[in-house]
């Protein structure tokens, strides 16, 4: 495949004076990097937090749900009606009133559809329920639900997942902009996507020469007006890995002549 970069742009290409420093170059934080930066320290400590926290609560439910075997009377339960919620599935649901030591108590609960189907108003139901608070009950002998006990690592994993990624974007700008080697380069295709929520943006696709000769590819979502099929633009890509560019300048990460921030 011929580059797209002809020899009379490569004479004309000058990279700006700042990537003409000797590698590594000092970089520092653009305020969009900070922001990012802080997101992901955010989300680590979020992390932590909510996995202590979940955990701590879904101990709670487990030990209410204990106690309440322990402690719960068996009774049994009239239905008074009969119901189907609204939305996707239609959830069924039942209103019925038992007798909690000489109190009636009114109640009603979600059920399974299948149970659902079998009951008419009248029917028996059996019920558990602790003595000295009614309104907690379980139909049928069921067990109170509880937090299933992976919930809080799942969710706190979850969260540091996303910080590391956050930073991660951040530690390849970074290091892309200390070692990378500028170069120009055409752009070969922009596209426009659509997101489901109305917005859109657009995503550019470039190539450019290598060094030791060859053409390599990128792909970037930091498209700027004016940009089209045909622009030439300025990329630093990795030498040792030229699939990894980026167009400059970044946007998370800038050069500074003092010290890395």
């Amino acid at each position: 495949m011929n580059p797209v970069v002809t020899p009379n742009q490569l004479r004309r290409f000058t990279p700006p004076p700042e990537l003409a420093r000797s590698r590594p170059r000092e970089v520092r934080l653009t305020p969009g990097g900070r922001v990012l930066t802080a997101v992901a320290w955010l989300l680590a400590a979020a992390s932590i937090a909510a996995t202590v926290a979940l955990h701590v609560e879904a101990r709670r439910q487990s030990d209410a749900a204990q106690q309440f075997d322990e402690r719960r009377v068996v009774t049994t339960a009239v239905v008074d009606r009969l119901w189907r919620g609204k939305g996707d599935g239609k959830p069924a649901f039942a209103a019925f009133h038992f007798d909690a030591d000489g109190t009636r108590i009114d109640a009603q609960s979600r059920m399974r559809t299948s149970t659902w189907r079998s009951l008419r108003v009248g029917d028996k139901l059996s019920i558990s329920y602790l003595p000295d608070d009614p309104r907690r009950f379980a139909l049928d002998g069921a067990r109170e639900r509880g937090m299933p006990p992976w919930v809080p690592y799942v969710f706190g994993s979850a969260l540091a997942i996303l910080a590391l990624l956050c930073g991660e974007v951040v530690r390849r700008q970074r290091r892309l902009l200390m070692e990378g080697r500028p170069a120009p380069a055409v752009v070969t295709k922009v596209r426009k996507h659509h997101s489901s929520h109305g917005g859109s943006h657009r995503e550019m696709t470039y190539e450019f020469p290598l060094l030791g000769g060859g053409v390599a590819t990128g792909k970037s979502n930091a498209v700027s007006k004016g940009i089209d099929v045909g622009s030439a633009i300025c990329i630093v890509y990795d030498p040792d890995v030229p699939s990894r560019s980026h167009p400059y300048p970044f946007s998370l990460v800038k050069l500074d002549a003092g010290t890395v921030w």
